[in-house]
């Protein structure tokens, strides 16, 4: 029996050139590994093209480099010297290179026990890990506080203002079709919720938050990193945590303006970026929370309803993503698998 996987072959602008499916040897494991047939794979796509772009500089890619970060799945086989951990265990995994493919070998200590392999807990770690974290270290996020969130019917984002609205804070959700309006009320935690089809970020957040936003929390940039850092109250806290304008455009823009410090030095604000492996040694406890409040019914998780089955299906998903369609965390399906 094979294993299915999707690799990078060269670099190119489009996923479709860039990458190709093969098939390799279930790979062997260690005294110290596991086994893992993975059943759910997350999407980042903005991640994942710049890397068959060729433009992540701390990853040595070596063609056919079978690529993906995050997956929950099934322990299958586990190495002689493993004694807390078990076959048949759900765990999920994230770790850059082994998610596209329906078999991966990983250190014990990087399979993280879950109740159950589901799009939901693939969701909670790391997607909702990220938010937790970001929230906590580089937001500082207090009671009372507004917070405002950009792609907020995302796969980060509708964890974030579930969270910000947990703490007692007020919270805008920005998103971009009616389809994530309906997403955002139904987590009942949006105080204000913007199209921004239908209504101007800047015009709304300058007559209704101007010199009002605690934290604003931004993976879009250019525009919505204006509009934000333009209304920031004093002390406010602007949280870049992605950059999907600029990478979309495949470069970024050269402006002509004042520096960011003259918008923020008379208030005392800043401008910080969160970047989640900088607090590995946080993640357990981003994890117990996340579950218990999934578990209690505090906190809602949100999986596109788009199906993708396959290996295969991860391109078109990839796709799906990139042209902003998404509503919640885009998975794809690898669980209908022979076993070993």
């Amino acid at each position: 029996m094979k294993n299915k996987q999707l690799a990078i072959n060269q670099f190119s602008d489009t996923i479709d050139v860039a990458t190709q499916v093969i098939e390799s040897e279930i790979p062997k494991i260690g005294t110290d590994e596991v086994l893992v047939r993975n059943q759910y794979v997350g999407i980042i796509a903005l991640y994942d093209r710049e890397l068959y772009r060729g433009n992540v500089p701390y990853i040595n890619v070596i063609f056919p480099y079978v690529y993906g970060v995050e997956a929950v799945g099934e322990v299958v086989d586990l190495g002689k010297n493993l004694i807390g951990i078990k076959i048949g265990d759900a765990v999920s995994t994230v770790k850059v290179g082994t998610a596209y493919q329906e078999y991966q070998s990983i250190p014990e200590k990087d399979a993280v026990s879950i109740p159950k392999a589901t799009p939901e807990y693939l969701t909670l770690n790391p997607t909702g890990v990220s938010a937790y974290l970001a929230l906590k270290n580089v937001a500082e996020l207090k009671p009372e506080d507004t917070i405002v969130v950009s792609a907020a019917a995302g796969g980060l984002g509708h964890i974030i203002v579930q969270l910000a609205k947990q703490k007692g804070c007020h919270v805008v959700g920005i998103c971009g079709n009616e389809e994530k309006v309906v997403l955002l009320n139904s987590l009942n935690s949006c105080d204000r919720i913007i199209n921004h089809r239908e209504e101007d970020i800047d015009t709304v957040l300058s007559s209704e938050f101007d010199g009002k936003i605690n934290v604003g929390f931004d993976s879009v940039g250019r525009h919505m990193f204006d509009a934000f850092l333009k209304n920031l109250a004093p002390l406010g806290r602007l949280v870049v945590s992605g950059l999907a304008t600029e990478i979309n455009e495949g470069h970024f823009e050269k402006i002509n303006a004042p520096r960011v410090y003259e918008s923020i030095y008379w208030k005392g604000a800043s401008v910080r970026c969160f970047m989640n492996h900088l607090y590995k040694d946080q993640h357990p406890e981003a994890r117990r929370f996340l579950i218990d409040q999934y578990q209690k019914g505090n906190l809602q998780v949100k999986v596109d309803p788009m199906k993708f089955k396959g290996i295969e299906a991860i391109v078109d998903a990839s796709k799906y993503l990139l042209a902003g369609k998404s509503c919640g965390k885009v998975v794809v399906e690898l669980k209908n698998l022979s076993k070993i």
